[in-house]
């Protein structure tokens, strides 16, 4: 870097890109690690698991889920057309092969954390597993790490533009 890059402002925003890249990181192998804790410590199955519910979030935004009651939320939520993805998608979201997917899939649907929809075999996460404790936990964990990046990157985006 030259001293021009310097004088001009450019170092604060590489140290601001180098924090960003710091936290990200460790937020996402936070993530990992405690999703792991509660899928055997099976990097592909939670993958696995991260996919199907990215798919079934899409799902549930528009049914407004803060104003409904479980049950006519769990109703709509299997009545969506959009819900879940069969084993070939999950396989081209995750970069995980076909034959892996579908054994991972098996399993984590005998751990009762996917099932599969008889009307399509579509692949979901259902509402039960979304809501239960030790999972609203992982992801009220992951809620808090992104919380305390944003306030990072705030900190540290006021002091280096000062």
């Amino acid at each position: 870097m030259t001293n021009n890059a310097v004088s001009d402002g450019q170092s604060d925003i590489a140290t601001i890109t180098k924090l960003e890249l710091y936290f990200a990181v460790r937020q996402f192998t936070r993530t990992m690690r405690r999703f792991a804790e509660l899928l055997e410590f099976d990097y592909d199955m939670v993958m696995i698991f991260f996919v199907v519910v990215e798919s079934c979030f899409q799902s549930i935004i528009p049914l407004g889920g803060a104003t409904a009651d479980r049950v006519t939320l769990e109703s709509a939520y299997l009545d969506s057309l959009s819900i879940g993805l069969p084993i070939l998608l999950i396989g081209e979201a995750s970069g995980i092969p076909r034959e892996t997917v579908r054994r991972k899939v098996k399993r984590l649907t005998e751990m009762n954390y996917l099932a599969t929809l008889p009307n399509n075999k579509n692949i979901y996460v259902p509402l039960s597993t979304l809501l239960d404790k030790a999972v609203v936990e992982a992801f009220a964990n992951y809620a808090t790490d992104i919380d305390q990046l944003v306030k990072n990157l705030q900190f540290y985006s006021r002091s280096a533009g000062s």
